[in-house]
């Protein structure tokens, strides 16, 4: 327990009181101004925390008024008005307004969503108020080139603060047969198929993107393209390599999905799996993003994807993939377990990942930069420097157990917590004594120490 005195309201002291008892495991010392020596900072230039979002799930928060509910706008601009991606599985079943159905009956024609008659100018009136940068994804998969024409129209005529398209999505499971194979391995012959009919129906609907810039390919294994992309980067003129990554799958391995698992190295980290992708749009001289993400494919797993585990788990992500070198990461709202928050009508309801993705894009504004400065027993400290109102360092346990940690500091240190246990970005403000202030870090939670 911290002891006497306290300099804390009883509340924020009470709520402390949870997050910081056990025993100690030994004590870490650093300086709350200037962390302990470490490799080059990456420079944070783009919001480190986007969203990619289901073009049917947009139309229903948009509601049915001319413009979307002013909960929604204030959810945005709480968030830091952060790029906003119309994508996912329905980006290739979606057809323009008014468009009609294909000639005859057929699966892709009863499948496909026709967007409301109201959808771009409702778009349009949500971010001239919310100011999010766009990304509109393009249905690929049908080919029609009239259709992405009136799509980059219809677009161009919402954006209010900066607009790029992306063709297709996950074209590398164009040719399985169902979603049970998601994620298999495919044969080089199948691989090599799938890359041919993307750029055989990207080179079509490219013309209609015209000068505006594209992202892609949006592949959700990127593995299985692994010694193609450069090729496509360079034949698609892409100006940004977007991938897909989830840890688990709740279609293809649902018993993996578990906050345990979900809360272990290998899921935090796993950006570093694609550290080729970041070489490779290198070499392209192109930034990189990984613009679909979220704790669980297949709509995420109740239990998991709402606890409060995910928010720990998307800032561990979040921090791993900047430093692998990838610009952004866009997190997915598909109306399923992981969405970050959900509109109700005129409510916004909020869930823990919420909170991570607010500290994140708070914490690494652009401009900043953030390297990570010791790694020891568990305990990961990322040194954040270029924002004098945001952390010095960024405190991640990764063990169960709590660490005790003394930080040099002449005045009173804020904090900030995330933990796996409790909802919510937990904040308070920690008395020094003698030179120091000394907390305890919880067991799998992160903790923010302004500077």
């Amino acid at each position: 327990m911290l002891r006497k005195p306290l300099m804390l309201a009883p509340l924020l002291l009470a709520a402390l009181a949870l997050l910081l008892i056990a025993s100690d495991q030994g004590v870490s010392r650093a300086s709350a101004a200037t962390p302990v020596n470490g490799g080059p900072g990456v420079q944070v230039t783009m919001p480190p925390v986007g969203l990619s979002i289901e073009y049917p799930l947009l139309a229903q928060d948009l509601g049915t008024g001319a413009c979307p509910p002013p909960a929604l706008v204030a959810q945005l601009l709480q968030l830091g008005s952060p790029p906003l991606a119309l994508a996912g599985a329905s980006q290739d079943m979606t057809s323009p307004s008014g468009a009609p159905a294909g000639p005859g009956p057929s699966w892709a024609g009863a499948t496909l969503y026709s967007l409301p008659a109201a959808f771009w100018s409702q778009l349009h009136c949500l971010l001239s108020a919310a100011k999010d940068p766009l990304t509109a994804g393009l249905n690929l998969k049908t080919g029609q080139l009239a259709w992405a024409t009136q799509m980059v129209a219809s677009a161009e005529s919402a954006a209010t603060n900066g607009l790029s398209f992306s063709l297709g999505n996950e074209p590398d499971l164009y040719e399985l047969p169902n979603y049970a194979d998601l994620g298999n391995k495919l044969s080089n012959q199948e691989d090599l198929a799938a890359i041919r009919l993307y750029l055989q129906l990207a080179t079509v609907l490219r013309p209609a993107i015209g000068s505006f810039a594209v992202l892609g390919p949006e592949l959700a294994a990127a593995k299985h393209w692994e010694s193609q992309l450069p090729g496509v980067i360079a034949q698609l003129h892409e100006q940004t390599v977007g991938v897909h990554l989830y840890p688990f799958s709740a279609c293809k391995d649902p018993r993996a999905a578990t906050i345990r698992n979900l809360l272990s190295a290998g899921a935090g980290e796993s950006p570093r799996s694609l550290a080729w992708v970041v070489a490779d749009a290198g070499a392209a001289g192109v930034p990189a993003i990984i613009s679909e993400a979220n704790s669980v494919s297949c709509g995420g797993m109740a239990g998991v994807s709402n606890s409060p585990a995910s928010a720990v788990w998307a800032v561990r992500f979040v921090l791993s993939a900047l430093k692998t070198g990838f610009r952004e990461v866009r997190f997915h709202l598909s109306g399923g377990s992981y969405d970050p928050f959900v509109v109700e009508g005129e409510e916004i309801v909020n869930r823990p990942l919420e909170s991570a993705l607010v500290a994140l894009n708070q914490w690494l504004p652009v401009g900043s930069s953030l390297r990570t400065a010791s790694a020891a027993k568990g305990l990961v400290t990322t040194a954040v420097s270029g924002d004098p109102g945001g952390p010095g360092v960024i405190l991640d346990n990764e063990q169960a157990r709590a660490r005790t940690v003394k930080l040099s500091a002449a005045h009173s240190l804020a904090i900030a917590v995330l933990t796996a246990t409790r909802t919510g970005l937990l904040k308070a403000t920690l008395p020094a004594r003698h030179g120091r202030v000394k907390l305890r870090v919880a067991g799998n939670s992160i903790v923010a120490v302004m500077s």
